[in-house]
C-alpha cells in the first residue's frame, strides 16, 4: 500500500493564520504549487485565525475556492496566541470531521509544501501516520544516541499528519488548553512561550490523543532517511523540532519562503 492510497480516502485539513493580504497571496503560492497533490484528496477544509476581525477571511475562502469550488472554510476568528491558536483551529477540523462523519483527515498548514513522491510512500495499515517531530534538545534527551531516539521518541508534528477521526474521542484536552490561556491572559508580561507557564505543547497533547485511544501509528520517514535526518539536526544545531524549510520524503514545512530548502 501507498500513501496514495490514504490520502484519496481523505480529507485535507489547512489551517493558519492569517494577518495581512501578503499572507492570502503567499497561500495563494503554496495552493498553486500544491495543486496536483490537493486534487487527490477526497476533499478540502480550511481554517484560520485572525490577528484582528475583518474581511480578510472572505478572500481566504476566494482563494480556496478559486481552486476548490466545493471546499468548506471555518472563520476562527482572533486567534488567542501562537499555541492556543494552534490548538483552536486543530480542534475546528477535527470537530467538523467528527460532526460529518468524515473518517480520515489529512491535517496541514497554510505553509506546507509537497513534492509528487509523497504519493508514493510505501506505508502499513495504521489509524495515524505522522512526521515525528525532534531537534537537538530532543536528541540531548537520549544522550545524542541517534538509534535510541530513533527507536523510543514518539513527539508526532502537528503541521502534518494523516488520522482516523472516527476512531478518536476528542483531539486536545480543551480543559488543559483554557486553563492555561486563562492563567497568561491575566499576566502582564506574558512572553509568549504557553510551555514556561505549563502548556504541554500541541505535539503533546497530539501524542496523547493518539496513546489514550490506542491509535496504530505508522512513521512517514523511513528510518534510514529519519536516522539522516537526526545526524543533519546534530551537526547542525538545529533546536526547532518542526524541521522548517527541510524536505522529507516529499514533504517540508516551508515556513521561511526566503530561505532554501535542505533535502534529506
Amino acid at each position: 500500500m501507498i500513501l496514495k492510497d490514504i490520502i484519496r480516502n481523505s480529507y485535507y485539513a489547512s489551517v493558519g493564520y492569517i494577518e495581512t493580504m501578503d499572507d492570502i497571496i503567499r497561500l495563494d503560492q503554496y495552493i498553486t504549487y500544491n495543486l496536483d497533490i490537493l486534487k487527490q484528496f477526497k476533499g478540502i477544509i480550511h481554517c484560520n485565525t485572525y490577528k484582528e476581525n475583518n474581511n480578510l477571511h472572505e478572500y481566504v475562502d476566494h482563494v480556496w475556492k478559486t481552486y476548490f469550488p466545493e471546499c468548506f472554510g471555518i472563520n476562527n476568528g482572533i486567534s488567542r496566541g501562537h499555541s492556543f491558536g494552534a490548538c483552536d483551529n486543530d480542534d475546528a477540523v477535527f470537530n467538523y470531521c467528527k460532526n460529518n462523519q468524515i473518517e480520515w483527515m489529512c491535517k496541514s498548514a497554510n505553509d506546507m509544501v509537497f513534492e509528487k513522491e509523497i504519493l508514493d510512500i510505501s506505508v502499513e495499515f495504521a489509524d495515524f501516520y505522522y512526521l515525528n517531530g525532534i531537534g537537538y534538545g530532543g536528541l540531548e534527551k537520549y544522550s545524542f544516541d541517534i538509534e535510541k531516539a530513533r527507536d523510543c521518541d514518539f513527539y508526532p508534528q502537528t503541521n502534518f499528519y494523516i488520522l482516523n477521526v472516527g476512531k478518536c474521542d476528542y483531539l486536545n484536552d480543551r480543559q488543559h488548553v483554557d486553563e492555561i490561556y486563562n492563567k497568561i491572559i491575566e499576566l502582564s508580561d506574558y512572553s509568549g512561550k504557553a510551555w514556561h507557564y505549563g502548556f504541554r505543547s500541541c505535539e503533546t497533547l497530539l501524542a496523547e490523543c493518539v496513546e489514550r485511544n490506542s491509535l496504530k501509528k505508522f512513521h512517514l520517514i523511513s528510518p534510514n532517511i529519519y536516522k539522516l535526518l537526526m545526524q543533519h539536526i546534530f551537526y547542525s544545531k538545529i533546536h526547532d523540532s518542526s524541521h522548517k524549510n527541510i524536505m522529507i520524503e516529499g514533504i517540508c514545512h516551508f515556513h521561511l519562503p526566503n530561505e532554501p530548502i535542505a533535502k534529506i
